[in-house]
């Protein structure tokens, strides 16, 4: 009787798993799973998330009713505020609830948390320059050829570098003389480099990174799309001190390690690390002087706006009080009170739309005021976002300029 029960046991187990494998096996239970709970529907989309989901799944209302075919106008004609509950059902069996949120504004998440960034170059950056011993005198090949520190180099004789050992070997194998694709400033050229050969090596004469990384604070992600930006301003080489053109990036959650205060004529610094075990938060496909930008790869709730807050136009943002969102040691987000003391109008992007003045003792007895990897600190005003941190003002720590946000909006669709 014993092994009878067993038997069954095991058979039924057998069974039980030979139907869970066919049923995460079936074409699209993967984009099922991976809905959240909220799916939030404004301006900027968002219905799209659950409009994609394919057969043999279906969708339903709160009383069971098929709405694959008339979705989008149920959505587009709900009043604003507007909860509506939809089941994704396999074979008649539900699978994910799904509160969908409408709203007629568009809603984003700040966040104010501070970020690793890490990016990888289109091809390699050029970092420096310097002249070479070609065993008769000494020279720079790249200078000869027209490079200049802060350009890319994209191609060797036609075919694509993707990194610094790579380059290496082209040119190694090239000869006496190679042709390069060289983009600068957005535009690309190409140049024939003659290099140095001595003792069997090839020399250009140029230094070259393929990737940088650094501190900084995440702004927002918008709740429907998922689509994030941080910075509120380009990253640029150290070195070169020109805009990195990515090729891709990513976001990473980041430790505080420390705050140096800033000082008049001196700018603060929040030291922070991450490393190649850390999360990852999202990838960066863009980076622009508006900041960096891409998808994050899963919500991001803020403890101190959990719904979100409406994104600000910028004829909407005003001087007088607002608040800005920041991490610091205990990697805690903090709200901290600001001022906006001078505006810029602007009917077009532009990176200095804003001047603010930090007035929260807490945060200026701890930082100064602003300090560096705050970049891209949330501002809000009258509950909605408004703009990011961008530059300290180094005569003066407590000032600062700030980007409209919806300019990074803008740059992020």
């Amino acid at each position: 009787m014993k092994k009878t029960v067993k038997t069954i046991v095991k058979l039924l187990g057998s069974a039980l798993c030979a139907l869970l494998f066919a049923v995460n096996a079936v074409p699209g239970m993967d984009m099922v799973l991976e809905l959240p709970d909220d799916i939030y529907v404004d301006e900027a989309g968002g219905a799209e998330r659950l409009c994609g989901i394919p057969a043999p799944f279906s969708i339903t209302d709160r009383d069971g009713v098929a709405v694959a075919n008339d979705l989008s106008e149920r959505l587009s004609s709900a009043k604003n505020g507007e909860v509506k509950r939809f089941s994704v059902e396999l074979f008649g069996i539900t699978v994910k609830n799904v509160d969908v949120h409408v709203r007629d504004d568009i809603y984003v998440m700040p966040c104010g948390s501070s970020v690793g960034i890490s990016l990888w170059c289109n091809g390699v950056l050029v970092v420096g320059l310097g002249n070479v011993d070609d065993g008769i005198r000494r020279r720079c090949p790249a200078h000869e050829a027209g490079i200049r520190t802060g350009d890319a180099i994209i191609a060797v004789n036609g075919e694509q570098v993707n990194g610094v050992s790579e380059l290496s070997a082209m040119v190694k194998g090239a000869g006496d003389s190679m042709r390069l694709r060289v983009r600068r400033n957005g535009s690309e050229f190409d140049c024939t480099v003659y290099p140095c050969v001595k003792d069997g090596e090839v020399l250009l004469g140029a230094w070259v990174r393929e990737s940088t990384a650094g501190i900084g604070t995440l702004t927002f992600y918008t709740m429907s799309s998922m689509r994030f930006g941080a910075l509120g301003h380009a990253v640029t080489d150290p070195d070169a001190g020109t805009m990195i053109e990515a090729k891709r990036g990513e976001l990473s959650e980041a430790s505080i390690v420390g705050v140096t205060h800033g000082e008049q004529g001196f700018p603060g610094e929040v030291r922070g690390t991450f490393s190649a075990v850390s999360k990852r938060l999202g990838a960066i496909d863009r980076n622009t002087r508006y900041g960096v930008f891409g998808e994050m790869y899963a919500p991001l709730t803020s403890a101190l706006y959990p719904e979100g807050v409406a994104l600000a136009y910028p004829d909407e943002v005003e001087t007088g009080k607002a608040t800005l969102l920041t991490s610091l040691e205990d990697g805690v987000t903090t709200e901290y009170e600001c001022e906006i003391i001078k505006l810029f109008e602007q009917s077009t992007s532009d990176g200095k739309g804003m001047v603010v003045r930090v007035t929260d003792k807490r945060l200026l007895e701890h930082t100064g005021g602003i300090v560096q990897g705050m970049s891209g600190s949330p501002i809000l005003q009258n509950g909605k976002l408004v703009g990011a941190v961008t530059h300290v003002f180094i005569n003066d720590p407590t000032k600062g300029y700030g980007i409209y946000a919806y300019w990074m909006y803008e740059q992020m669709r």
